[in-house]
């Protein structure tokens, strides 16, 4: 395996004992067999034979001499190289496996999940002129945005080959819609900024399309390898979405107190996009001038983003964002108590109530 097992080093949190090792464990085996799918499908594929093809002339078609090189399998051994955590194909392991259920059609669908996922980190890298991503040089950056518009394209359509494959109707239909949500989620952001603030529900609003929507498909999908009620997949759908609602306002609160060698990507990327995140819209609320006066200054955005995140901190709004964070992380506790009656206790149960506890804890 190559960095792509790196989801199994020994990440941990400075301000938590919680080890995303630990928390994969029950599904250590069922995880690496997923990771070797996971550059199957995305080195070894009909695709890639043709361009390469393609490129050295092999099918008829004319091919200028400075095109003639392997570049799907350059950009693809770059993206493999990206360190994730794994923590969305692990939701559909996790679920499958508290159900007693570990089969070649569940990994299927948790690589399918990856790969939605990073073909929406290669498009996003895009709209935010992202150089970096989880510590490398983004796609963007390296090849630009028309190979990567159809490199993210192309993740996607592999993801739902995978989906189609596994012969899961409810996987396919829950990530289906999934996917459709995280592109509206986007475009929200995208229409909105700093210079009209969101309301705190608008903003909600948004992270749940943009990420708590593909996490909740993620578990409702392992619920339903293992047979569950309705009643119990909806509550793994609600866990799904309140751990995404946590992971998002998380990764919000980073972006301003973190820096960029720990996050793997720039930090005050979202104040460089005009993104209004909780921790602003919360000091908007009652410092709006104080924070003007540093949005508008010709500070470089570097210092603009210490600067708020200093101000963010004496009033009490990066407080509150990990408030809210926090009850996010407890409503997806409460959910999972709630199926246990089905699925009884386990390893892999566990290891969901852990994960509450890890994206809040986190540092990158």
């Amino acid at each position: 395996m190559n960095s792509i097992s790196s989801a199994l080093t020994d990440e941990q949190s400075a301000s938590s004992n919680i080890k995303i090792t630990t928390i994969l464990k029950p599904v250590r085996g069922q995880l690496a067999q997923t990771q070797q799918l996971y550059q199957e499908t995305v080195l070894q594929t009909e695709e890639r034979a043709y361009l390469h093809k393609l490129v050295n002339g092999e099918t008829g078609f004319w091919v200028p001499e400075e095109f003639r090189v392997p570049v799907v399998d350059t950009i693809s051994n770059h993206i493999l190289q990206s360190e994730g955590k794994w923590i969305r194909a692990a939701l559909v392991l996790l679920a499958a496996n508290a159900c007693g259920v570990a089969n070649p059609a569940v990994q299927q669908v948790a690589v399918a999940v990856e790969l939605i996922h990073l073909a929406t980190l290669v498009h996003d890298d895009i709209v935010d002129e992202a150089p970096i991503r989880r510590g490398i040089s983004s796609v963007p950056g390296n090849w630009g945005n028309s190979v990567s518009v159809l490199l993210g394209d192309f993740l996607l359509s592999k993801s739902f080959k995978l989906l189609l494959a596994s012969g899961s109707i409810p996987a396919q239909n829950l990530l289906s819609k999934a996917t459709g949500q995280m592109c509206l989620g986007e475009i929200k952001q995208l229409t909105c900024s700093y210079d009209t603030i969101l309301t705190e529900q608008e903003y909600l609003e948004m992270i749940e399309y943009k990420t708590a929507s593909l996490m909740a498909a993620a578990s409702a999908s392992g619920g339903y390898f293992g047979g569950l009620s309705e009643k119990a997949i909806e509550r793994l759908h609600a866990y799904g979405h309140a751990l995404g609602m946590a992971f998002q306002i998380t990764d919000d609160v980073l972006d301003y107190t973190s820096s960029t060698a720990i996050l793997g990507k720039q930090q005050g990327g979202d104040l460089r996009n005009g993104k209004a995140t909780l921790p602003l819209i919360h000091l908007f609320q009652s410092h709006e001038k104080q924070a003007r006066l540093i949005l508008d200054s010709s500070a470089p955005m570097e210092q603009k983003t210490l600067e708020l995140a200093a101000l963010m901190r004496r009033m009490g709004s990066i407080d509150y964002a990990y408030k809210v964070a926090r009850r996010f992380g407890e409503i997806a506790k409460e959910s999972l108590k709630e199926i246990e009656p089905e699925t009884g206790s386990s390893d892999s149960l566990n290891s969901l109530y852990q994960l509450a506890d890890f994206v809040l804890a986190r540092n990158s």
